[in-house]
């Protein structure tokens, strides 16, 4: 009888282990959600070379016209929830200076609360740093199909002197602002 508890016993360690095992292997190879990606056909001929006819809502729901806006702007679509925005936005966080002369936006289509969120964590909260809104189908017509998160947009006198998309090494968004 002891035998048998005591082969029990190994037989239980056994396969909790074994469990425990499997389990890590499954959450390794687990596929990642997808990330969503905006797109859809304009309907106009879009703006490729100067600042899109775009209206953004602020988070205290006032409203900014990009065709309105002048001198340096940085334009960020993004999406909270995805890692490649959220290590971009560490990167810009670490190196705000390359920020400076500019204003930021960072625009989704997501709720503000996620946009809050997501800026107080990387604390994005520079005067010149603005998180806004707008809707996907207008966000689409005005910047065209959006394929990547994050994708920036670098105008300079409104003119739109870059777009890069995806994650880009700080150097080359960089090397687009000046």
């Amino acid at each position: 009888m002891k035998m048998i508890r005591i082969i029990s016993k190994g037989v239980t360690k056994n396969l909790v282990v074994t469990l425990v095992v499997v389990a890590a292997l499954a959450a390794c190879t687990k596929e990642k959600p997808k990330e969503a990606v905006l797109t859809a056909t304009p309907t106009t001929k879009v703006v490729t070379n100067g600042m899109p006819k775009l209206t953004l809502t602020l988070a205290d729901g006032s409203h900014v016209a990009m065709p309105d806006l002048e001198g340096k702007v940085l334009l960020v679509c993004y999406n909270p929830g995805c890692d490649h925005c959220q290590r971009e936005a560490k990167l810009l966080s670490e190196n705000k200076n390359i920020l400076e002369g500019y204003e930021v936006y960072f625009l989704t289509p997501d709720a503000s609360e996620e946009a809050t969120k997501f800026q107080k964590e990387y604390k994005l909260t520079d005067p010149n740093v603005h998180f806004v809104r707008a809707e996907v189908p207008e966000i689409i017509q005005a910047l065209g199909p959006i394929t990547n998160v994050p994708t920036f947009f670098v105008y300079q006198d409104k003119t739109l002197v870059k777009r890069l998309e995806g994650e880009v090494p700080i150097t080359d968004l960089q090397k687009a602002m000046q």
